[in-house]
């Protein structure tokens, strides 16, 4: 209908013009081509505003937008040659639709597309945008049919004025860093087909669109996610056992009022027999050697309640069956607080869990790293999913990095080392140190690390590095500090020797990274440092050098 409206007033604008009555040219003309000149002045100056802005706002490292898009050019309908941009009609300044995927654009969702108001289509995705969707979504896009904003970097919520888009018959956000629920509102859009938000870290039940069936692929790699066609929510499941419980006492109620004590007796005999049965088949896991009872028996502690808010929490027999109780063939690391196990998760996610010792009292690291990682999002800090605390069990569960950590591509062999050139060490380090940077000056927070090392850099399938092992993390107290933060460690204040602690590891991951020896290997008397050369070539990666970089290797020590 929109597209319909829209069309009759081209059209009619356009039979205005071809009006040849000479009483209506004489009468009317000088007010028609005032007006007409205003209106179409300002259709065009909004459209080439809202392309502009989107130039002006977006990094484009691969110059598509500014070898293309020329606004010198004033004739009518220039800006419809622009790579990316469709027009209603090839002779009006009128945007249709903005598609500009691949592109690799970076920045912040473009706020002046507002004024392309005939835009019904935009695509943004495959690119590396980043920060949240505007709450105000609506009045952006209000008329858009097509919405694709997937594989990029958003983070944040999902808005709930989103289902005031009440056009969209496809809305893609999937493959970004999406929290939170999903709105239950975007269940009325009675108009979509197609959404999907799978590859996020949403959380909570997913909407009943009206209209749609969305399949759980669109959902897929959310662990929070819950409801149908996903396994049903626990409150979900706790309330129908509530009703039915409620439904039964009542029938029971009823039965022995009608039929009397000896019926009634008879009944608690067939109870019996029932728990009896139900007890004797009561599912039993072996898990390390012992049984470990189908019935979980979960950490109530309140410190530990108060990290369901920030991360999903997780049962321990599905852990344990994901990494076929916890089998030695799914082992892929040791640390210093447990062992790292890869596991496939019902969803169809991999990820890395960590089952913390138990002969240890680890408490307090436990709290420490899902309150860190839980609470702060940044490109360069390994994801959060989920956590376990059941009995005597801790267990963290992260997003699965495929090429382990740092310290084994470093010091593991020669033919791995090897594959780390020069540029990939300077992009590995300089992710580390914009990680660094935000959490030591994060605004509403400041956090050190405290324990920065090659074995704490992990790496995903882009070798991009993500900061893991927060539980030595500290925080400075800040007067608006958030309250899941509120759980770690506090100082009054961060002082330089504090920061300083960082920045001295930092340095010893930077010699690692220059002369691949182990951190206890170095110190001043085995690196030879002049200030002609900056550095011997002997103390030098020797695999660094010969390749190109040899000028530039020397500078970086």
């Amino acid at each position: 209908m929109v597209l319909l409206m829209k069309a009759m007033h081209s059209k009619t604008k356009y039979f205005t013009h071809k009006m040849s009555s000479c009483i209506i040219l004489y009468l009317v003309l000088p007010f028609f081509i005032l007006c007409s000149f205003s209106l179409r002045c300002k259709a065009l100056q909004g459209d080439i505003d809202c392309l502009k802005s989107i130039k002006d706002s977006l990094e484009d490292p691969l110059a598509y937008l500014n070898s293309t898009w020329n606004f010198n050019n004033r004739t009518e309908g220039f800006i419809c040659k622009f790579v990316g941009v469709d027009c209603w009609h090839s002779d009006e300044n009128r945007v249709l639709a903005i598609r500009l995927p691949d592109m690799g654009l970076k920045g912040e969702f473009p706020l002046g597309i507002q004024n392309c108001q005939s835009l019904t289509a935009l695509d943004l995705s495959n690119n590396r945008l980043h920060g949240s969707i505007p709450s105000n979504i609506s009045k952006i896009i209000g008329f858009t049919v097509n919405l694709d904003l997937s594989n990029n970097q958003l983070s944040g919520e999902i808005p709930a004025d989103l289902a005031n888009c009440s056009y969209l018959n496809n809305l893609k956000l999937d493959n970004n860093r999406l929290e939170g629920p999903i709105p239950p509102q975007a269940g009325l859009l009675d108009r979509l087909k197609t959404f999907n938000v799978a590859n996020n870290m949403l959380r909570g039940q997913v909407p009943n669109f009206i209209n749609a069936t969305i399949p759980a692929e669109s959902y897929a790699n959310n662990p929070g996610l819950c409801g149908k066609p996903l396994p049903p929510c626990r409150g979900a499941s706790v309330e129908n056992h509530h009703t039915m419980f409620i439904s039964g006492f009542v029938t029971g109620w009823s039965l022995f009022t009608l039929l009397g004590i000896y019926l009634f007796s008879f009944g608690l005999l067939c109870v019996k027999k029932m728990l009896l049965l139900i007890k004797k088949r009561t599912k039993v896991m072996v898990i390390d050697g012992s049984e470990w009872p189908g019935g979980e028996e979960v950490n109530n502690n309140p410190k530990i309640l108060k990290l369901e808010k920030i991360v999903t929490r997780m049962s321990f027999m599905e852990l344990s069956k994901a990494t076929s109780n916890f089998s030695q063939d799914n082992e892929i690391g040791n640390g210093m607080l447990g062992k790292v196990y890869r596991a496939l998760v019902p969803n169809g996610w991999t990820v890395a869990i960590k089952r913390l010792q138990s002969s240890e009292n680890l408490e307090e690291e436990f709290v420490s790293e899902i309150t860190t990682l839980g609470s702060l999002r940044h490109p360069n800090l390994v994801p959060l999913i989920g956590f376990c605390s059941e009995r005597d069990e801790l267990l963290l569960v992260y997003k699965y990095m495929p090429n382990g950590n740092l310290h084994e591509w470093l010091h593991s062999t020669d033919d791995k080392a090897r594959l780390l050139n020069f540029p990939l060490r300077v992009k590995i380090i300089f992710g580390v140190a914009k990680a660094l940077a935000w959490l030591h000056d994060g605004g509403k927070f400041h956090v050190v690390h405290g324990s920065i090392s090659t074995q704490c850099i992990l790496l995903d399938e882009n070798f991009d590095p993500k900061l893991s092992n927060f539980w030595e993390a500290t925080l400075a107290k800040t007067n608006d500090i958030d309250s899941n933060l509120s759980l770690l460690p506090i100082v009054e204040s961060l002082d330089f020797t504090t920061y300083k602690k960082d920045v001295y590891r930092l340095g010893v991951v930077l010699l690692e990274l220059l002369t691949r020896k182990e951190s206890y290997e170095l110190s001043c008397s085995t690196l030879n440092f002049s200030s002609s050369s900056f550095a011997s070539p002997l103390d030098v990666d020797k695999l660094l050098l010969g390749q190109g970089y040899d000028a530039m290797v020397m500078r970086f020590a």
